[in-house]
């Protein structure tokens, strides 16, 4: 029983150390991976401990925590170094601070926890909730984006570990006090790690919940952008036809001022040129589809497009667009552009190409290829942000998502090293 609780112990201390550097550093690999390496990690700890020198312990510990951190997160030697030495000290220290309170409050000698396996292990597993919580706070504070703010709310988290450790410290005095049978030493040790776990299950909940609570946030403020967007749009599409109408009857205004030049009405000819520019906003606009609402995103972009210096090519089949709503299209298209404009414009060869064609007859592809000097990441066929604030970023690519998903379609990303060329394909059926 008592290799039982340790190896859940070791398994609780992997844990803490996949938390830690989750939350300061950015990951190499996929969550399966990094799951095999913390594995491995956990196994060759646990395995050391069985041969009861301390000193052997604490430089697995500190090997395999500087190994983890380095091998599968974004971190340097100094960083996996110093984070390694962090976690290790928290760790030292934590285990001190168990053994002198518990002295302190039942008088329990620290000489008693080497002949007593239930002590000790009591000891132990209070010693990592409470390492788990220090470890969790300062991987907060020191939080790239510095996101994590102390309210009301999560503090009450707190009082279940605090609870925990003096709940594990008042069962060291019983079982100090009193004989344990081996009935009370089984069930000690599983309310043991039973407490030990569910600290970091509530903790987890609770952060699960706020990353919902955050990420539903994101996507109605999307669908609200996309829904802006494509009110913008239809304006746009509106001008572009009174601009339409005016080059349609330039003949006709051309012969009505003649005809006031030649009765020189200076005052008629001023009137009515003002009058046709309160009527009409010039605008010109490039037709790639018969589709009016794409044209007007495409030709939003253009413009754009030419202040950079970006070459964009645009080829769009004759598509009907009548199976998406307009809001659902604006957001693909708009977001596609968008983050295509935002890769191009940083990169060396500037250029962006856009493809719309029908796969079969239920179905459309969209293709965009752009230029991207620097490799995104992409992990099992998903793309993870590079921008700096990557919290508040990436739920473009989410909208995306949801919409495809919606059409029962699918997405894909790829980049070619050699070309530096980024493309991202949708494909949408457009029938139900």
């Amino acid at each position: 029983m008592t290799a039982v609780c340790y190896f859940f112990i070791y398994i609780f201390e992997t844990l803490i150390s996949y938390i830690y550097f989750t939350n300061k550093f950015e990951a190499k690999y996929s969550s399966k991976i990094i799951s095999i390496f913390f594995s491995s990690s956990f196994l060759l700890q646990f395995v050391s401990n069985q041969i009861k020198t301390p000193n052997l312990n604490l430089i697995m510990f500190l090997l395999c925590n500087f190994l983890l951190c380095f091998l599968c997160y974004k971190s340097s030697v100094l960083q996996s170094i110093f984070s390694t030495v962090i976690l290790c000290a928290l760790m030292i220290v934590t285990e001190f601070c168990i053994v002198y309170l518990s002295k302190l409050i039942f008088n329990i000698d620290i000489l008693d926890y080497t002949g007593n396996d239930i002590i000790l292990i009591l000891q132990s597993a209070s010693s990592k909730i409470l390492y788990f919580i220090l470890t969790y706070i300062i991987s907060k504070i020191s939080f790239k984006q510095n996101n994590f703010k102390f309210n009301a709310k999560s503090s009450l988290l707190f009082l279940l570990p605090i609870s925990s450790i003096l709940m594990l410290i008042g069962i060291f005095y019983v079982a100090k006090t009193n004989n344990t049978d081996n009935s009370t030493y089984i069930l000690f040790c599983i309310a043991t790690i039973i407490l030990m776990y569910s600290n970091i299950i509530v903790f987890w909940v609770h952060e699960s919940t706020i990353k919902a609570e955050q990420q539903n946030a994101e996507l109605k403020l999307q669908q609200q952008k996309s829904e802006i967007d494509t009110a913008y749009y239809s304006i746009l599409q509106n001008q572009y036809e009174d601009s339409n109408i005016l080059i349609h009857d330039i003949k006709r205004h051309l012969m009505s001022i003649k005809e006031l030049s030649e009765s020189n009405n200076n005052d008629g000819i001023n009137q009515y040129i003002e009058n046709l520019y309160g009527n009409y906003d010039i605008k010109y606009i490039k037709k790639y589809s018969s589709n009016n609402l794409v044209n007007a995103i495409i030709n939003r972009y253009l413009s754009t497009f030419k202040k950079s210096k970006i070459d964009f090519f645009c080829d769009i089949r004759d598509i009907d667009f009548s199976f998406i709503s307009d809001n659902d299209l604006t957001a693909i298209l708009d977001n596609l552009l968008e983050n295509s404009f935002e890769a191009s414009d940083k990169s060396t060869d500037k250029n962006i190409e856009l493809l719309i064609y029908p796969t079969n007859a239920n179905y459309i592809t969209i293709k965009l290829s752009n230029s991207c000097d620097e490799a995104p990441i992409i992990n099992n066929g998903r793309l993870f942000t590079t921008k700096e604030k990557s919290s508040i970023h990436g739920y473009g690519i989410k909208s995306i998502k949801r919409i495809v998903k919606k059409y029962n379609g699918y997405m894909s990303f790829d980049y070619k090293e050699s070309d530096n060329i980024f493309c991202v394909k949708i494909v949408l059926k457009t029938l139900a």
